[in-house]
């Protein structure tokens, strides 16, 4: 059996996707190294890449696609070093269990947790969680759940449905754009993921995908985890995700569908120096969110011309257990006070309907976008959006306009209502490489809102970065400054915490990234705001050193890879600014973690641990952190 079994392994099919040495180590801008060319047939490529070539020599037919259905537009990335950019394989090698994890890298975020994998996981920019916006095919992903106070979890972001992710930094906000997976082989490819771990962690994923002859694409996948956690908070998710499309030449039509049901139990605060718990903890949670769309589209948003038209529905329904009765009320054991539960058996819906268009070629781009939102019982608004870049030798420079303009909103009961207005974005960059080994870099941007509570009219931000090359190794400091904000509360936590409104913030950061030598690769970032402000710590740094390398001289055909990296993150108390005028702290935190992955032709098999140290920390005050966690399992592909 054992012989049967690994000539079965040995005859199955290796599809390996450049590796994430390649994708970083090919200099700025690397997420759009690609050629303005567009396809000309959807039968079986012309070109056969080395990759194919390997695939070519298993099984004959594993090269034979068809043409793509179509993916949203994606900005280009301008920084010093190597983009924020993950494709899928990227993706999972990261051990990223959440957007958080990922957007971790990137100087000026700092994430917020109450705990493991089913608590709100909050992201800020500068201090501001609402200038974090997520794009998903082209949807953006408006915050629908009242408990998160207009704030996005991004731990509700199902990143296990992707195949690429790019972030864009601008000046002021942060905007990360999320392409769902697509197939475009004839011969059906699927996936199981398995995991288990600590906090009685166990995943389960399983994908399928096919083309057909005609141009047909028909793909299913799914998603389940469960935990626990010590103080409570543990909880679980089902997701779905299913697609149906047609492609053949320039022209793509498909319908595309995500839900997920999420639940959280009961999260008890607690006091790292012994006293009395801070706050009232969170409650019991459930939730499903509905993501679905059609959409028809011509040509490819990353070369030549095209044009897309979506009509989106987004959905999330609160099924929480609420009740107004003393003798039905969930009550915290510790305190003896009840939980902060949220309103149940609500339902918030919207509808999204998309017309975008552009062209690229020669190093230009240019795009326009009109996003016409349709809120249940709550108004419309019209966003109209246009971007334009160029790239030419040293010199690529990037321009970005975009009006929310609202016809009617709810009463601004809301802590955070003041999201709620028109505002207008209006940033440019640049980028210069006068020489090879240095860069310059800047970005600034205008804001202005109207009608907004005490929100300033006007707001101004600025970032200015210098990077030096040496060899592959980018080394990089800069500034990024606002000089008048409101940030938003991060209520999901505590409903005493509050917006505040702030003057002008500063921070000095600096980073080492790219490759050190070989397959040793450094992703070292820290910032200095000066003094600790509002949801933002004073000192924040994160470093990791990895090992990527597949060892060609030893399996030249690409049937291993190891890598294995390990993660120190640092920062320094953080303010929480409540209702009284006063200020809660979280204390100081750092944690150590560890990464180790092996691929086997189609299997890899990996193990995180996070927090080796096992130290007490908190990153929100009142919640407790795991002392150590442990995840490990396997992801296998096959080609049947």
């Amino acid at each position: 059996m054992l012989r049967v079994g690994l000539g079965c392994l040995a005859g199955a099919v290796l599809y390996v996707a450049p590796g994430r040495a390649a994708a970083q180590g090919s200099g700025e801008d690397s997420a759009h190294v690609r050629s303005d060319s567009v396809a000309g047939t959807d039968t079986t490529r012309a070109h056969v890449s080395k990759a194919d070539s390997i695939l070519l020599s298993y099984h004959p037919d594993t090269t034979k696609t068809r043409a793509p259905i179509a993916h949203s537009e994606q900005p280009r990335l301008l920084g010093i070093g190597p983009a924020y950019h993950w494709n899928r394989d990227e993706l999972f090698a990261s051990g990223a269990q959440t957007l958080t994890d990922l957007l971790a890298r990137i100087p000026g975020f700092t994430d917020f947790r109450a705990g493991w994998l089913s608590t709100p996981m909050i992201g800020t920019y500068m201090g501001n969680a609402a200038r974090i916006r997520v794009f998903y095919d082209g949807v953006e992903l408006d915050p629908l759940n009242a408990r998160d106070g207009n704030t996005t979890d991004l731990a509700t972001i199902q990143i296990w449905t992707l195949e690429e992710v790019a972030v864009e930094r601008g000046a002021e906000e942060l905007r990360v754009y999320l392409r769902s997976w697509r197939v475009d082989h004839l011969t059906p490819s699927s996936r199981a993921d398995v995991a288990t771990g600590t906090q009685e962690t166990n995943e389960y994923r399983a994908f399928y995908g096919q083309r057909f002859k005609p141009g047909e694409a028909l793909q299913v996948a799914a998603q389940q985890f469960t935990n626990v956690g010590p103080e409570g908070g543990g909880g679980d998710e089902t997701s779905l995700m299913a697609r149906l499309g047609y492609a053949r030449g320039p022209w793509s039509f498909d319908v595309f569908g995500n839900r997920y049901r999420r639940g959280m139990d009961p999260l008890t605060e607690v006091d790292l120096n012994g006293g009395p718990p801070p706050g009232p903890g969170l409650g019991d949670f459930e939730g499903t969110w509905t993501t679905a769309y059609v959409r028809g589209g011509y040509g490819d948003p990353d070369h030549g011309v095209w044009a897309q038209v979506m009509a989106t529905t987004l959905q999330f329904k609160n099924s929480s257990r609420e009740s107004t009765l003393a003798t039905d009320t969930i009550i915290n054991p510790v305190t003896g006070l009840p939980f902060a539960t949220p309103t149940a058996d609500t339902t918030a819906s919207e509808s999204q309907y998309i017309a975008s268009g552009g062209f690229s070629k020669w190093g230009i781009r240019f795009s326009g976008t009109d996003r016409f939102r349709v809120f249940a019982g709550h108004g419309t608004s019209n966003e109209p959006s246009g971007r334009a870049s160029f790239e030419s030798g040293p010199l690529a420079l990037s321009a970005y306009i975009d009006h929310d303009a609202p016809s009617a909103w709810p009463a601004a009961t809301a802590p955070n209502a003041f999201q709620t207005i028109p505002i207008t974005i209006e940033e440019v960059s640049a980028r210069l490489t006068p020489l090879p080994f240095i860069s310059i870099m800047g970005a600034a941007s205008r804001t202005t809102s109207t009608g907004a509570l005490d929100a300033p009219p006007t707001s101004l931000a600025m970032r200015g970065e210098v990077g030096l090359r040496v060899g592959p190794l980018w080394f990089s400091g800069g500034v990024m400054t606002q000089d008048t904000g409101r940030v938003a509360a991060l209520s999901v936590y505590d409903p005493s915490y509050v917006p505040v409104a702030l003057g002008r913030t500063t921070g000095e950061f600096g980073s080492i990234r790219g490759v050190i030598w070989e397959g040793i690769h450094a992703d070292i970032t820290g910032i200095d705001w000066g003094s600790p402000g509002p949801y933002r710590p004073n000192y924040q740094a994160r470093a990791e050193l990895s090992l990527q390398s597949e060892w060609l001289h030893k399996f030249p055909r690409r049937t291993f890879s190891i890598h294995a990296s390990g993660v120190f993150e640092y920062r320094s108390p953080t303010p929480f600014p409540v209702a009284n005028g006063s200020e809660v702290f979280s204390p100081v935190s750092y944690s150590l973690s560890t990464l180790l992955e092996l691929r086997i032709l189609q299997a890899t098999i990996f193990w995180d641990f996070r927090n080796v140290l096992g130290y007490p920390y908190t990153l929100v005050p009142g919640y407790l952190m795991p002392r150590q966690v442990n995840i490990y399992g396997v992801r296998w592909s096959f080609w049947n």
